[in-house]
């Protein structure tokens, strides 16, 4: 009796030990929230502009929603190689209000406001995605108006299109 006992507690403590080596093991924190992009944002692959910096130099952006995190990626002529960058899942924010998507990393002030519309450009209407430059191609913040808004569209185009706005939007 003592051994059949014996023997199926060594069988219980073995299965016991094989439940939790295949178990898998958690290792986000329970309470991290993770933000969930829009479908708005989400809905085309990448999103494509050419912007001037304040050096007055023309770079190429390109931008891509996951669903928990966003991907950048850059380069300075049109046939050159892409420089990504990422903000992981547990670093990533995006809210949006009147219209505007606000997002970058939490806790930091290194933030993008972003806002999709129907715009005409080179008469033709395109589905684009403005992003708002507080620096106005300076560096730093403007305060006063008006602000440079640059336009991403669903292609990639060598022309950076963009339209101004007269006063702070409402984020």
């Amino acid at each position: 009796m003592m051994k059949k006992h014996l023997k199926n507690m060594i069988l219980l403590v073995a299965s016991a030990g094989l439940f939790a080596s295949i178990t898998p093991t958690m290792t986000a924190n329970a309470k991290t929230k993770y933000y969930t992009n829009p479908y708005t944002l989400r809905h085309h692959k990448y999103w494509y502009s050419c912007q001037q910096d304040y050096n007055g130099n023309w770079n190429y952006s390109r931008l891509h929603f996951a669903k928990h995190s966003v991907f950048f990626a850059t380069k300075t002529n049109r046939k050159g190689n892409w420089h990504h960058s990422h903000i992981r899942a547990k670093y990533y924010f995006v809210r949006k209000h009147n219209g505007w998507y606000t997002f970058g990393t939490r806790n930091s002030d290194d933030v993008y406001h972003v806002k999709p519309s129907w715009r005409y450009m080179n008469n033709h209407k395109h589905w684009t995605l403005g992003e708002f430059d507080p620096s106005n191609n300076d560096g730093g913040y403007q305060i006063n108006p008006p602000y440079t808004v640059w336009s991403y569209t669903t292609f990639m185009t060598k022309d950076g299109w963009y339209y101004t706005l007269n006063h702070l939007p409402n984020f």
